[in-house]
């Protein structure tokens, strides 16, 4: 009898399938090196946060959730929004009244993305892994 598989975290299970993708083609082994070089680029601007946008975002979205809550919920979830704030030192100013509040967010994930991928990808390519990562953020 064999042990149960371990369960793989995501980017566990996505180096798993690209190194069978280049074991069934190895052709195509540097072209899947090259994607995984600028998602790890991708993946680095995107959590770098000094600006504390996502932790802004989370004590937004648990202010305000997505679905209905029991009152006891609520208040826990409440807790955990000023907790966050707190450990951030933001302002009430500083929370957006929704998650998707920023209006500059696109620009600037724009911009951060056009910055590292200056010569690698042309102006419409970054536009539209602009549009996947503002996707990601706005969930």
């Amino acid at each position: 009898m064999t042990a149960p598989r371990r369960r793989l975290s995501p980017t566990q299970e996505l180096t798993a399938r690209v190194l069978r993708i280049v074991r069934l083609c190895p052709e195509a082994a540097g072209e899947v090196l090259e994607l995984m070089f600028l998602v790890g680029q991708i993946e680095a601007l995107v959590t770098v946060d000094r600006d504390y946008r996502d932790a802004r975002r989370v004590v937004s979205r648990l202010r305000d959730p997505a679905w209905e809550l029991a009152p006891a919920e609520r208040r826990l979830l409440l807790q955990a929004a000023d907790a966050i704030r707190a450990a951030c030192g933001l302002d009430e100013a500083d929370i957006p009244p929704s998650p998707t509040a920023d209006i500059d967010e696109r620009a600037r994930v724009e911009n951060r993305l056009a910055e590292a991928l200056s010569g690698e990808l042309s102006a419409a390519q970054v536009a539209r892994v602009t549009g996947a990562v503002a996707a990601v953020l706005q969930r």
